[in-house]
Formats: structure tokens, C-alpha cells, sequence
């Protein structure tokens, strides 16, 4: 099987103790699509420290091939608009300008959420660890490799995490927020967007408004330039106050007589230099709500399960997914399913992690409804599994299962080696009185799993 590109640059050879910054940036543009010029200049002694031996035909290149991974150069090695632009700034905005551009455009946010994460849960952070905790949510990072020390190294120059070995993975949030131009909040609101809320904010972003604007003009742009379309009665509703919600935008709806538009108009906190390559890259490595829900408390958490709002229960949902993920000590893979897909009553993810000190892979849904779980939810969990390669699948319900689905996950788990755990509303509310007995209840049903595979030990399906 072929490996998985780093979802980081590289970097070899290209940390801020081996190259001079503005000495290389001055080389990339003097000698802009000259490959061979290139190679020999960033090796000059006033660009490269430590240079006590001279490189091999391999390292000879690296700078270079990092200058691409970090885009600063093109594959046909000409510098590019942002290196000309890093060129132009004195040390101090350079390396706050370059650490903007790593936050946003090479998974620099990314990597700061995964130390987020780690952090929050007790786990120590080294280059390696990260690397691994980050590769099993699907953000590839390659273990004994440079590429995630030289990443922080250049962020550390930003004041992103302190300069030296000691504390070296302690995130400055100040510095995070200053250099993305975005809080914490927003960063969550604008990750749980869905691919219409998405692009009409890209819309707000090319057409950037300086006053109030028909929003169907937006929309009707981001039909014809992205293919993404948006229902005409729900653009109030379903796409204005999401944004609005974020703080990016406030609205004004045009009535139900005589067809009238609403009108939008961006706010204060909306930065389209900002927002676009937000919207272009970052989002496609992000899942900053996760780290948003590791500040929740548990009690706001099933305040929220029970309010009035739809999309308060589904934020409550979400956040309660990641609580049980935390109870049992996993890490988080990926959303399969959100709340606002589901009309907010139940979400889906996929967790790994070390149970009883071996490897596993859960499937987990979290309901909160007052109809009773069926056969056929359950059913649908299982056929799942060949795709999402899952060893487990929980559900937690503040509701009841059916016998029939009780009798069904029994069924399976005696003839094949999926294992299935059915928490319902009074496991549901055992855990929230006590989040620990957890472990009782899953051990409890463990016990029955393993009697109904001990008297069916040569079933097939």
C-alpha cells in the first residue's frame, strides 16, 4: 500500500536554526526560476548556518523542495506572490506573516488542536506522540520524522509556543487568535458549517459588501460559480443565521409580501483575507469543534440535550459524543454523521484507541429522542461496519431499545466478531450521576457478550 503524503510540509533542512529567513526569501526571488542557481544560493554562508559540511547531492536540494512544501516557491521554482511579500517585511511581521500563512494554509491549526486535545485528556506531547495521535484521526504526520518540530520551531518564532525545549508545546492562545484574525468561538461556528452555509460565505468573501446587499445576489453567484445550491425559502433560516450566529454577519429578512430579498450586511469580526483561505484550506484538515467540546462542562451538556432550541440539542449532542469518547479514553477519527444532517437528534463518530491494551476501532451514535431504538437502526449500524472498519459500535440513547433490536445485536455478536454495546436511558442517566460508571456498565455487558459467544462458540451466519 502506498504511504499517505504528509499532511504537513516536510521541511528537511529548513528550520529557523539552519536557515536565516530573510536571507532565504531574498535568494528565492533574486534567483526565481533558476533551479540550479537556486540550490547552490541557499547554501551560501549567509543564508544557511552551520555549514561545516558541504551537501551531498541529496541535501542539496531539500531547502529548496521545502521552500515548495511551504509555499514559498513554485514546482517550477519560482517564488511566489507570498514569498515576494514575506520578502518585504522586517523580521518581526515576516515570521507573524509566515506563521498566519502555516496556521491556515499548511495545517498549522490543525496541529494545534491535536496538542489541544492531548493536553486536555493528560497526555504527554512530544514530536512523536503528536505525530501518532494526530495520524489516527486520518491527519497524516509521520512519526520519527523532522517535519513536525520544524512546523512548531517556525511558530515559535511568531510567539505561537515559546522559543527552547522547555514547555515546548505550550500553545500561546493569544498569539493563535492574533495571528488567524479569528476566537475560538468562531473557529467552532464556521467548522460545524455545512457545504451551502460554506459556500455562501465564500460568496460574502468575492463579492465582500462594504454595506447592506441582497442576499439572493449572493446566492444566486454562489449557485452559478460553485455548483452549490441553495433553497430559496430557507436562505433566512437555514444559511443567514448560522453566520449571524458566528458573529460574521447580521441580516435583515425582506417579509413574505411582495417577494422581497433579505438583505445581509457583513460585521467587524467578518475579514474576507481572512475567511478565504479559511474557507479554502483549513477547513478541509479542521475539526475545531471537537476542541470546543473538550471545554464543555457536563452539565451544560445535558442542559443543553433538553432545550427548547433544535440546534442547541444538536451542539448538546455533539458536545455529549465527546464526552462518552473521553470517558472511555479514545481519540477522536471522525464525524460520520452531525446533528444539523440529522434533524439534531442523534450524530455518529468514529473513535480508536487502546482498550484493555489492544487496538480498536467504535462506531459510535449518540440519540437523543423519544422513540424507541429499532431493529432496523441497529441493523444499519452493523451493515456499516466493511466500510468503517469498526471493532465496536456503541449507541447511547436517553431512550429505550425494542426487544427485537436487543435480540438482533445478540445475533450478531454470536456469529461474527463485531461487538455491540445498547446503553439506554438508564445507563444514560447512571452516567450522569456518576460519568465513571461507565466502565461498570460496559463491563456488565461485556460479561453477557462473552456468555452469548461462549454458548454459540461455532456459529456462521
Amino acid at each position: 500500500m502506498p504511504r499517505k503524503a504528509s499532511a504537513i510540509p516536510v521541511g528537511t533542512g529548513f528550520t529557523p536554526a539552519l536557515i536565516d529567513l530573510p536571507a532565504f526569501l531574498e535568494v528565492l526571488v533574486e534567483h526565481s526560476g533558476e533551479p540550479e542557481a537556486l540550490e547552490a544560493a541557499v547554501w551560501q554562508p549567509h543564508v544557511r548556518r552551520l555549514t561545516d559540511e558541504p551537501p551531498t547531492p541529496r541535501t542539496r536540494s531539500l531547502p529548496v523542495e521545502a521552500a515548495i512544501q511551504y509555499g514559498l516557491l513554485t514546482k517550477d521554482r519560482e517564488a511566489t506572490e507570498l514569498a515576494r511579500s514575506l520578502r518585504a517585511l522586517e523580521p518581526t511581521d515576516l515570521y507573524r506573516r509566515f506563521a498566519h500563512h502555516i496556521l491556515l494554509r499548511h495545517g498549522g491549526l490543525r496541529v494545534v488542536e491535536g496538542i489541544r486535545q492531548m493536553q486536555a485528556d493528560g497526555l504527554r506531547v512530544t514530536g512523536d506522540s503528536l505525530a501518532q495521535f494526530l495520524s489516527a484521526q486520518g491527519f497524516t504526520v509521520s512519526v520519527h520524522n523532522t517535519a513536525i518540530n520544524t512546523l512548531r520551531m517556525w511558530l515559535s518564532l511568531a510567539g505561537v509556543f515559546p522559543k527552547g525545549r522547555a514547555n515546548a508545546w505550550q500553545i500561546s492562545e493569544e498569539t493563535v487568535e492574533e495571528l488567524i484574525g479569528l476566537d475560538p468561538v468562531s473557529v467552532a461556528a464556521l467548522t460545524g458549517l455545512d457545504a451551502a452555509q460554506r459556500g455562501f460565505l465564500a460568496g460574502l468573501c468575492a463579492l465582500d459588501p462594504d454595506d447592506w446587499f441582497p442576499a439572493a445576489e449572493i446566492r444566486n453567484w454562489v449557485e452559478t460559480t460553485q455548483g452549490v445550491q441553495i433553497g430559496r425559502q430557507s436562505l433566512p433560516k437555514a444559511i443567514l443565521a448560522p453566520l449571524r450566529d458566528a458573529g460574521l454577519v447580521e441580516f435583515r429578512t425582506g417579509g413574505t409580501k411582495g417577494g422581497k430579498t433579505s438583505r445581509v450586511r457583513t460585521t467587524a469580526k467578518f475579514r474576507s483575507d481572512v475567511l478565504t483561505p479559511f474557507l479554502e484550506t483549513t477547513l478541509r484538515d479542521l475539526d475545531s469543534t471537537v476542541s470546543e467540546y473538550y471545554k464543555e462542562r457536563p452539565d451544560d451538556i445535558y442542559a443543553g440535550l433538553t432545550a427548547k432550541e433544535r440546534h442547541v440539542r444538536g451542539t448538546a449532542l455533539e458536545a455529549y459524543t465527546i464526552h462518552i469518547m473521553r470517558l472511555l479514553g479514545l481519540q477522536f477519527v471522525a464525524w460520520r454523521k452531525r446533528s444539523a444532517q440529522t434533524a439534531h437528534a442523534e450524530v455518529d463518530i468514529l473513535m480508536t484507541g487502546l482498550l484493555g491494551g489492544l487496538p480498536t476501532r467504535w462506531q459510535l451514535q449518540c440519540k437523543n429522542t423519544t422513540q424507541r431504538i429499532r431493529l432496523e437502526e441497529v441493523a444499519k449500524e452493523v451493515g456499516l461496519v466493511p466500510v468503517t472498519a469498526a471493532s465496536h459500535i456503541m449507541f447511547v440513547a436517553n431512550t429505550s431499545f425494542t426487544p427485537d433490536a436487543r435480540s438482533f445485536a445478540d445475533k450478531i455478536m454470536a456469529r461474527s466478531a463485531t461487538t455491540i454495546f445498547l446503553l439506554d436511558k438508564t445507563d444514560f442517566a447512571k452516567i450522569r450521576e456518576t460519568p465513571t460508571s461507565i466502565a461498570s456498565i460496559l463491563r456488565k455487558q461485556s460479561e453477557a457478550i462473552l456468555r452469548i459467544r461462549s454458548e454459540n462458540p461455532f456459529s456462521s451466519p
